[in-house]
């Protein structure tokens, strides 16, 4: 039998290529999220699991005892019929669990004046509504700080994910359901800042279409939240007939990938009530 050698070798690089660009598809980070959603480091929930999960990466299902709203993987991810009780602890010095991820939709330089007094204090707008964590969250050095470029360009990992942002405040924006961010102080950085002169001077860099992540002080009302957000949207879409854009629930991890890497995306929850609040 006659080959091409050509003709084979075309051929296999092409497999090769179609094979690569597969994978690829297949991989979503956490910088592809749609925003804004609620991100679960689970890393961070295998640590507080009783009993251990299995390290196969496995996807258990998440009860909030405080509420009875119950976590449950989507159907396309790898998952078990394990149930563990999470009450998504905020505790100083201790690697998150739960974070809320959102987009800058306004910087510094795009500050409106009269609607985003004192200008002084301004540094973004951000499209998590804050009503979505009850007015209370605070922004974090988060689990991808690669959103000012050269600026700040190491990225945090275990308990420093969770470190907050010194003076910085999240607050409702006075003119729609967006979030801002703005100095506690008039004196920016030099009042606010810790002494390392990082952890929160990089604020002052954000641009359109960055990523940050807050940490919500209470993290099962937040999903409760979401919760709410979605049976809402559902209405909504039932309605009208349009796409459901509401708040979603990922799980992320840096198991397996590079050092300093961001981190993968590997499995989606839907938010289930069991019954009544």
């Amino acid at each position: 039998m006659y080959y091409n050698a050509n003709v084979f070798v075309t051929t296999l690089s092409l497999m090769i290529f179609v094979t690569a660009q597969q994978n690829i598809n297949a991989l979503m980070l956490l910088s592809d999220v749609p925003t804004p959603s609620f991100i679960v480091d689970l890393q961070a929930l295998r640590r507080i699991a009783e009993p251990p999960l299995n390290d196969n990466g496995d996807i258990p299902s998440i009860r909030c005892p405080k509420n009875n709203l119950l976590l449950q993987p989507i159907s396309n991810t790898k998952r078990n019929n394990k149930v563990m009780d999470c009450q998504f602890p905020t505790v100083e010095g201790q690697q998150a669990i739960g974070y809320l991820h959102t987009t800058v939709t306004r910087g510094r330089d795009d500050a409106i004046p009269d609607e985003d007094e004192p200008i002084s204090t301004f540094l973004a707008e951000v499209d998590l509504d804050p009503t979505l964590c009850r007015n209370d969250a605070h922004l974090v050095l988060g689990l991808n700080n690669h959103h000012v470029g050269s600026y700040y360009w190491a990225r945090s990992a275990g308990a420093g994910s969770s470190m907050e942002a010194p003076g910085v405040g999240y607050g409702s924006s006075q003119s729609n359901s967006k979030g801002v961010l703005r100095w506690l102080d008039e004196g920016g950085p030099t009042a606010c800042n810790s002494n390392d002169g990082k952890r929160s001077e990089w604020v002052n860099f954000l641009r359109r279409h960055d990523t940050v992540q807050l940490l919500p002080n209470d993290g099962q009302d937040t999903l409760l939240e979401f919760y709410k957000r979605q049976s809402l949207s559902r209405i909504d879409e039932d309605r009208k007939g349009e796409e459901n854009t509401s708040t979603r629930i990922f799980g992320i991890s840096n198991e397996g990938r590079p050092m300093g890497s961001e981190p993968a995306v590997v499995c989606e929850w839907r938010c289930i009530l069991e019954e009544g609040i």
